[in-house]
């Protein structure tokens, strides 16, 4: 049997391809090819015309192959000739997420939301972005050509992203904010710690206009940390240190949000770290829709 009779898994098709295996999992998934089932993936009946099958280990259990011809198909070529890169893919060195990078894209304005997902713009076609759908939920995604990397303005927004999200010590010179008694904010707010500009870089990146500082409707001068006016939704960050005077001050506006019926999300430091997850369910579950 020659080299060519031997099926290949996805990750050798990859190397063959020279692509990362991931992207090309995330590529033959957005094509319909394998789809994402639990913890494993496993072929779709597009995935199996196309020659894929599965082949079963005592070391890997239960996976993919392809017909070794499936190299020259005309999708796989137009992959290795052009070769793209995903939203997750660009977050990975800075540790952002897909929706966190589609974020940092849409404020660049390369594309925008929609109900079907993301969208490509005039700016997004021009630094080489690529439109697709998946096949199989209908929603709208964006690729980009791997030299979008070393796009100037691309990095400084994902660098800057990748600091706000960071709770590491950077360091010296290297932190944006190692030095700062004030955070400035993309939107030009500027707070007195990294937590409240992590509130605000969210809001602000998920397409919420908001105040801060925001005098309560009452007579006692009391100011919430975030105020959504569209939504007539206040956003309250209880940090952890609290003097005596701010602990009073927190009872008093606990006291008014319950006595003047109005709607507040209430974060607390544990809530920093996973701040899109904890954010998302708490407006959702108010009927805000979150992208």
């Amino acid at each position: 049997m020659t080299d060519t009779d031997h099926p290949l898994s996805t990750s050798a098709l990859a190397k063959a391809l020279a692509m990362s295996s991931q992207q090309l999992f995330g590529s033959l998934n957005d094509y319909g090819w394998i789809k994402r089932v639990d913890d494993a993936w496993e072929l779709t009946s597009k995935g199996e015309f196309e020659g894929g099958e599965y082949v079963h280990s005592k070391k890997y259990g239960r996976y993919i192959v392809w017909p070794h011809k499936i190299i020259q198909h005309p999708l796989l070529q137009a992959m290795e000739d052009n070769r793209t890169i995903s939203a997750k893919a660009l977050g990975e060195k800075h540790q952002l997420s897909a929706r966190e990078v589609n974020r940092a894209l849409a404020e660049l304005g390369w594309i925008r939301p929609s109900p079907q997902g993301w969208e490509l713009t005039r700016i997004g076609e021009k630094k080489g972005g690529l439109q697709f759908e998946n096949e199989q939920s209908g929603t709208f995604y964006v690729l980009w050509p791997e030299q979008v990397q070393s796009d100037p303005q691309l990095r400084q927004q994902l660098h800057y992203f990748g600091e706000v999200n960071s709770d590491k010590p950077a360091p010296i010179g290297d932190d944006l904010f190692a030095s700062a008694s004030d955070y400035p904010a993309l939107d030009g707010h500027s707070h007195k710690s990294k937590p409240l500009l992590k509130i605000c870089h969210w809001l602000y990146t998920a397409g919420f206009a908001h105040a801060c500082n925001r005098r309560l409707p009452c007579e006692q001068e009391l100011y919430a940390d975030f105020y959504l006016p569209k939504h007539h939704l206040y956003i309250e960050y209880w940090g952890a240190a609290q003097s005596g005077h701010a602990l009073a001050e927190k009872m008093q506006r606990k006291s008014q949000y319950t006595a003047l019926g109005l709607k507040v999300v209430e974060l607390e430091t544990k809530d920093i770290p996973q701040l899109d997850a904890v954010l998302t369910k708490a407006l959702r579950k108010l009927g805000v829709r979150v992208y």
